[in-house]
């Protein structure tokens, strides 16, 4: 059952609330739509540790700031979603309807970078909420130097009281084998009451995965800047500006109008 089965569970909304997209479209607009390429930025750096940080700013950068009371529709099984943006080609396709399985793939020739991704959503309700748990794999593939990023998504918080809402909530953990540095993120949100926390934080760090031994620590808000400070030197960086990434962004415009029957 998709989100917005699970929100006319408790309102029945008219058609007019659903957003004009598909669950797909959302689900790929986190990768193709942004004003800052920070998906190529990834392959760019010569230091692995430099390409580690750049993966962990992208992976920051693919979370979209959700609207609540309107839903995108569900997509049918064998429903596709495709879009090309300069070199980057991105292909969606709804692989399973029961469980609902989404899978995505995207390559950017030019770069030598490729995405596998596949995420089933299982929504929950706690009484006062839908938290809807992510699951499945991430990959971001940097062909042209051997590594392989795994990562997993936060879930979707879904706030029914006391005031409504939605948050991406819970850990993230990414992991490259190749280079021996995972990063562990914690994504966050105030409290019932709004007495704790701190809206749209994302907070973690970057270690050695053989020693344990933690190189960066970041802090900030998704929806804001995230800063990164050098355990080693103590130096302060904003590795993440999002308004570079939501800025700048254009009305995607098809070039083939034709219809293929």
């Amino acid at each position: 059952m998709g989100i917005s089965m699970w929100v006319l569970l408790f309102v029945q909304l008219p058609p007019l609330f659903n957003l004009p997209k598909s669950h797909l479209q959302c689900y790929g607009e986190t990768v193709y739509c942004i004003g800052t390429d920070m998906l190529s930025r990834c392959n760019q750096a010569d230091s692995p540790v430099d390409r580690f940080i750049s993966v962990v700013a992208w992976n920051i950068s693919t979370l979209r700031p959700p609207i609540f009371g309107f839903v995108p529709y569900n997509p049918i099984l064998g429903e596709t979603h495709h879009v090309s943006r300069a070199n980057l080609n991105v292909l969606l396709e709804q692989i399973s309807h029961h469980p609902p399985v989404s899978a995505l793939h995207a390559t950017d020739e030019k770069q030598k970078i490729q995405l596998i991704w596949c995420q089933q959503c299982v929504p929950k309700f706690n009484g006062i909420a839908v938290v809807n748990e992510v699951r499945g794999k991430r990959q971001l593939k940097l062909l042209s130097r051997g590594e392989t990023y795994e990562m997993n998504s936060p879930n979707l918080l879904i706030r029914i009281l006391p005031t409504p809402g939605v948050d991406w909530d819970g850990d993230v953990r990414i992991r490259c084998p190749e280079n021996g540095l995972e990063a562990e993120l914690h994504y966050g949100h105030k409290s019932f009451l709004g007495l704790r926390g701190s809206h749209r934080s994302v907070k973690g760090k970057i270690l050695e995965t053989s020693t344990k031994r933690t190189l960066f620590e970041f802090n900030g808000n998704w929806d804001r800047t995230v800063t990164m400070k050098d355990n080693t030197s103590g130096k302060l960086t904003v590795i993440y500006n999002a308004e570079e990434v939501y800025s700048g962004l254009k009305t995607p415009i098809v070039n083939d109008l034709q219809v293929i029957v």
